[in-house]
């Protein structure tokens, strides 16, 4: 196997001794500042979308987010900010010039690519990848391009860990030598192993490396100098730090790759590095028919395939394609949990946005649904603009990190810089941060009893251990087997942890499906899940439905005062304090046991 794949690495490595070919060579760079001043724009417009988004975005950088976003509405530009910190142990403000990981944005440059190729009669989308590559194993020789493309060649996920600093010739053996998850062409699973082999085949075809090739004729055609891996020669002061749970996690860039950039379980899939200049760039110059790419190629680029896992979205290649509310939506996020993105284009409402950030507190990729609402919905829920003290240091939240404990229940406080997280473990908990009502408060006890003694039953097996939860006469059996089958394909169950119960406040995630959620904490031996169980209003099983741990992040507002938020819609808050080692909540305080 890779005869053809080891004769393009040779040649790639002697092109790239040599600056390639004549025909290849491009102007230098320009510097940071030359490359942001086509905005001479003040940062936020006078439009009425800019202002309510850099409002949105600048009342979660109080909470935590940081990074950068462009908005374009029409043919302008009505934001262009950064928000937060790039790095925070040098206090180093987050630009729209710093640059970080746009993860699986990545793929749709990919597809660009090969359909750039097949443009120049070079390859077509329905050859075989035994076509391009020796020695594949036959239940894989049938697979497409275009099934690569699509996610439904049936290769897994991946093979490796993207920091392994693995080479094509031993990639491509191991994927080969991977099980398939279906056979080709009959179902769909989101595989980066399958975009990290259409690289793999735009090199054997152009005879150039991967991004040598995208380089110099998709980016720099359309006047994207600061995207890459290694090839724009970024200042390293220009990239963003990464930061996972409060913790610095460090940077994307060169971690365990390869002299030419990461090695293959992350190249062509993910890991492309940008700022948010040269992905409005990308929208103007490519995504809209106007480049290196006719409008035609867009069109087979942006039309989505196959129906995703969810049943609503389709994917195409490399994007990702939806019906809204707005019309025809073509967007694509990317995440490792820590750098996240994420490009967003409405065709019908001319609207273009592209976020991404640095921390996986309000992660810029989960911030979609708000820009758009914030930007369309006039009936928006906005969180508040907290006032965050200037003075606050890290090392007074980390000081104040660790377990308050009251009656029944525990807060768990993590730092994230200057504020402090507080994830909330029973019912107390909940209720002197959520503050319900007595009455709320007792039928709050009522839905975690019949919840704790549904899990017991589930634990142990039974077929119908939801049936006390469920109206009389309704069969428990079929909810029932869906948790049981989830126990069963993750296996080695430790328990099952009844957290507690909160109201679903208009705006909130389950809001719409009922009035209350208990939410249950699995915990088995390799992996953890998070059940949130919905209630009827008159108080009977709706469903579970997946989504965060109860949290509340506190803001310092001054020395020892704090405004705690509930993190995310409907944003309620509660002013709080700390006195000596206990945290204090109106008459009521958790206390640390230090």
């Amino acid at each position: 196997m890779m005869k053809r794949i080891r004769a393009v690495i040779l040649l790639s490595l002697f092109l790239f001794a040599n600056s390639c070919s004549p025909d290849n060579k491009s102007d230098p760079a320009p510097s940071a500042e030359e490359n942001s001043t086509f905005v001479k724009e003040k940062s936020v417009k006078e439009s009425e979308i800019g202002v309510t988004i850099d409002r949105y975005l600048s009342a979660i950088e109080a909470m935590g987010f940081s990074g950068a976003a462009v908005v374009s509405k029409g043919d302008g530009i009505v934001l262009r900010k950064g928000y937060g910190l790039a790095d925070r142990e040098s206090r180093r403000p987050y630009a729209p010039t710093t640059v970080q990981s746009h993860g699986s944005i990545t793929k749709q440059m990919t597809g660009a690519a090969i359909l750039l190729l097949e443009s120049r009669g070079l390859l077509s989308v329905d050859d075989s990848i035994g076509e391009y590559l020796e020695d594949i194993p036959e239940e894989k020789q049938e697979i497409t391009i275009h099934q690569l493309l699509t996610h439904t060649s049936g290769l897994p996920g991946g093979v490796g860990p993207d920091d392994e600093p693995i080479a094509a010739p031993a990639y491509v053996d191991r994927l080969m030598g991977a099980s398939l998850q279906f056979d080709p062409g009959t179902g769909y699973a989101y595989s980066n192993a399958g975009y990290a082999l259409l690289g793999i085949i735009v090199e054997c075809v152009s005879g150039r490396g991967y991004e040598h090739f995208l380089r110099e004729e998709l980016l720099l055609p359309a006047g994207l100098t600061e995207t890459g891996y290694v090839l724009p020669d970024w200042d390293r002061s220009r990239l963003a730090a990464g930061y996972q749970y409060g913790e610095k996690w460090g940077l994307v860039y060169e971690r365990g790759w390869l002299e030419e950039g990461p090695g293959w379980h992350l190249r062509a899939n993910g890991g492309l590095h940008t700022t948010i200049d040269d992905m409005y760039r990308w929208f103007q110059n490519t995504l809209r028919g106007e480049g290196v790419l006719s409008e035609e190629i867009v069109k087979r680029w942006t039309t989505g395939y196959i129906t995703e896992s969810n049943g609503v979205s389709q994917y195409g290649y490399g994007w990702v394609v939806y019906d809204t509310e707005w019309g025809p939506m073509i967007a694509h996020s990317g995440s490792n949990r820590i750098f996240s993105a994420d490009f967003v284009w409405l065709p019908e409402k001319e609207l273009f946005f592209y976020i991404q950030g640095n921390t996986s507190m309000m992660a810029a990729s989960e911030q979609r649904s708000s820009v758009l609402g914030a930007a369309f919905n006039d009936d928006f829920l906005m969180p508040p603009l907290i006032e965050s003290k200037d003075a606050a240091k890290p090392r007074v939240a980390q000081e104040r990190e660790g377990a308050y404990h009251l009656d029944g229940g525990r807060l768990e406080l993590t730092a994230d810089d200057t504020r402090l997280v507080a994830k909330l473990w029973g019912q107390p908990a909940l209720n002197l941060l959520m503050n319900p009502a007595e009455e709320q408060k007792k039928q709050f006890a009522e839905l975690n009893r019949r919840t704790r003694d549904a899990m017991n039953k589930l634990k142990d097996g039974q077929e119908d251990a939801l049936d006390g939860l469920m109206r009389e006469g309704e069969d428990p059996v079929a909810p029932t087997s869906v948790l049981l089958n989830r126990i069963n394909q993750i296996g080695n169950l430790d328990s099952l942890h009844v957290i507690g119960t909160y109201a679903n406040t208009p705006g909130s995630r389950f809001s719409e499906y009922g009035p209350w959620t208990t939410f249950v904490y699995a915990e088995f031996a390799h992996w953890n899940q998070y059940w949130n169980i919905v209630w009827k209003k008159d108080g009977t099983y709706k469903g579970v439905y997946s989504g965060p741990w109860p949290t509340v992040i506190l803001v310092p507002t001054a020395e020892n005062e704090y405004t705690g938020i509930r993190q995310g819609p409907p944003w309620d808050t509660i002013e709080m304090h700390f006195e000596s080692e206990c945290l204090v909540v109106d008459k009521s305080q958790a206390c640390s046991e230090s």
